[in-house]
């Protein structure tokens, strides 16, 4: 075959290609961007903190999709992006039971330029928070789970009882949890919120990995680390994609405990003991915010965690200590004293704010009455001071808000007995009713 043949059938052959290639590629266009899945977990109800998630089958760019994306009825709120996948972590808590909508409206396209010819929806309804705590809490400490109004509380984990504690994944599929092993440490599991699927993620040896605190993208997990050569703790991080763990500093001297992030993670705080101060680690702006404090704990966040409350522990006139509640604005770094709560000689544990920040629950007890503290509530606009509780014979800790803000679940210990076990319980604001969740139960969160 002479060269002049063989080169007109290349030609040939080239341009059958571009016909097929340019045939397929109009009919990708043509036929429109497939259908994105809309994931939903276990039951169909995602909890009210999200995340909602839209796996799309293709390669997709946010600034041609994210503009025709919405949630109706409207909610403030992020959508995150992994690879094909878009994330919308609500501002807010969802109200459970309210059914809600994730849209796509037509004219979003992928990366073949594909155009959704049809606008989508995707009805939900959020499911209502539960209630998770330490059950059998003196003898065999085990995560149990709670509606905290209907059903039996029903055992998550089945270590043998060696669970130390707990945190909940803030969008309330699993929990993380420290179990003590068997070299003296203790390592970090997580589980699912049915109780299936528990697995390992760090072996810390003989090593105390404890008071894990889940990011609220859900991508890291912190827990201080104590060792022999940091018996007070190290802050640590856990990357949940890669599997890797590695301190917060380089500077070993740097002791932390109770890692604590804000509502939205623009913030990290911990408490060091060794300089009996709150670090407050600002990771969008890249600074630190000191703030000294005698008090051994770490501070409240306000909900939109521009704003942190902490105690400090001061005299009286007569000499007798009292406690007092400071506000620091993160954003100047001024620290004031906050008027709508300074009760007098008091002392106070760890205030908090309710989700839509107009008040403040608070254990306290006046210096001059009664030895153990009841919760109160607090106006912040002055309006007044409302008792939660009115039991002298009892105490009163490990208070936390459900994430819409209508009940409050905390723990009380009869002091009466030293048999005593201690009890959880919930506090309907609504009626101001408080009743029994779980016996011989300590330290309640809430499961989204």
């Amino acid at each position: 075959m002479s060269p002049l043949n063989v080169r007109r059938k290349i030609i040939l052959l080239l341009t059958g290609i571009t016909v097929v290639l340019g045939t397929v590629l109009g009919v990708r266009k043509y036929a429109g961007m497939p259908a994105p899945d809309f994931v939903l977990p276990a039951g169909d109800q995602p909890g009210v903190l999200g995340p909602l998630i839209l796996d799309f089958q293709q390669a997709v760019a946010k600034e041609k999709v994210e503009p025709y994306l919405s949630v109706e009825p409207e909610v403030p709120g992020n959508w995150r992006w992994e690879y094909n996948r878009a994330v919308f972590w609500p501002a807010g808590a969802l109200q459970p039971g309210q059914v809600y909508s994730v849209r796509l409206q037509r004219g979003a396209s992928d990366s073949f330029g594909r155009i959704l010819r049809d606008n989508l929806s995707w009805p939900f309804t959020p499911r209502a928070a539960s209630i998770v705590y330490l059950g059998e809490a003196a003898s065999r400490p085990e995560i149990w789970l709670a509606d905290g109004t209907q059903s039996q509380p029903v055992a998550v984990t089945d270590t043998g009882g060696r669970v130390q504690d707990f945190a909940a994944y803030p969008g309330g599929e699993h929990i993380v949890y420290s179990v003590q092993n068997e070299q003296g440490g203790a390592d970090l599991w997580v589980i699912h919120r049915d109780g299936s699927g528990a697995q390992r993620l760090l072996d810390c040896g003989s090593d105390a990995c404890l008071q894990p605190a889940v990011a609220p993208d859900e991508t890291v997990i912190t827990f201080s680390r104590r060792t022999p050569s940091a018996p007070l703790g190290e802050i640590w991080m856990f990357d949940l994609t890669s599997g890797k763990s590695e301190p917060l500093y380089a500077d070993r001297t740097i002791t932390g405990i109770e890692p604590d992030w804000s509502p939205h993670g623009q913030y990290l705080q911990f408490y060091d003991p060794e300089f009996a101060e709150i670090r407050v680690l600002d990771l969008q702006d890249d600074r630190v915010i000191l703030i000294p404090t005698n008090q051994q704990a770490v501070g409240a966040w306000s909900p939109d965690e521009q704003k942190l409350l902490f105690t400090r522990a001061e005299s009286s006139e007569a000499g007798l200590p009292f406690v007092r509640i400071y506000q620091a604005d993160l954003g100047s770094g001024e620290i004031t004293l906050l008027e709508a709560a300074d009760l007098g000689d008091v002392d106070v544990s760890r205030p908090i704010f309710s989700p839509d920040g107009q008040t403040l629950v608070m254990a306290l007890r006046p210096l001059a009455g009664a030895q153990n503290k009841q919760l109160w509530l607090v106006q912040l606009d002055g309006s007044g001071v409302l008792p939660i509780t009115d039991d002298p014979r009892a105490s009163f800790a490990a208070y936390a808000w459900d994430p819409a803000g209508g009940w409050l679940v905390f723990q009380r210990l009869q002091l009466e007995s030293s048999q005593s076990r201690p009890q959880v319980m919930l506090w309907n604001q609504d009626d101001g009713s408080i009743s029994p969740v779980a016996e011989d139960a300590a330290w309640p969160q809430w499961l989204p």
